[in-house]
C-alpha cells in the first residue's frame, strides 16, 4: 500500500473514530431528565390510589420538574380521586410554588391514562391525593 492510500486511510480511521464519539458525546440524561422510581399513594382503606414519579431535568442554572402519574377509583361510592400536583422550591425551609393542577379520575374499572405535568420550573414536586363527590 502506497504512503497516500495509507495516509488516506487512516485519516478516514480517524474520522470515523471521531464520528463515533459524537454518540458518546450526545445529549446526557440531565437534558432529556431524569426521573425517580414510582410511589404510591391511598387514601380511605383503598377507595382511591395515585401511583407518580418525579422528573428532573438541568440546563445551566435553570432547574425544571414534572409529576408523572395515574389515578385509581376503587371504591362505587359516589366520589372520584382527585390528585393535585405542585411544582416549586423549598427556599430557606418556606415552599415557592410556581405552577399547581388537579386531575380527577372516576372510572372504578381501570386506572386513568399516564397524565404528564409537563415541565416546570423549581426543584421539587408535591403530590397529594383525596376523593371527592364526582
Amino acid at each position: 500500500m502506497s504512503v497516500r492510500k495509507r495516509l488516506a486511510a487512516a485519516g478516514l480511521t480517524t474520522v470515523l473514530s471521531i464520528s463515533g464519539l459524537g454518540l458518546a458525546f450526545a445529549p446526557s440524561a440531565s437534558a432529556q431528565g431524569a426521573c425517580t422510581g414510582w410511589r404510591t399513594i391511598q387514601v380511605n382503606h383503598n377507595a382511591a390510589g395515585l401511583k407518580y414519579r418525579e422528573c428532573d431535568r438541568y440546563s445551566g442554572s435553570n432547574t425544571q420538574t414534572k409529576a408523572q402519574l395515574y389515578l385509581w377509583d376503587n371504591k362505587h361510592d359516589g366520589k372520584v380521586a382527585q390528585g393535585f400536583t405542585a411544582t416549586g422550591s423549598n427556599l430557606n425551609g418556606s415552599w415557592h410554588q410556581s405552577w399547581h393542577r388537579y386531575y380527577s379520575w372516576g372510572n372504578e374499572k381501570h386506572h386513568s391514562p399516564l397524565i404528564d405535568t409537563g415541565w416546570h420550573k423549581g426543584h421539587d414536586v408535591h403530590v397529594l391525593l383525596k376523593t371527592v363527590k364526582g
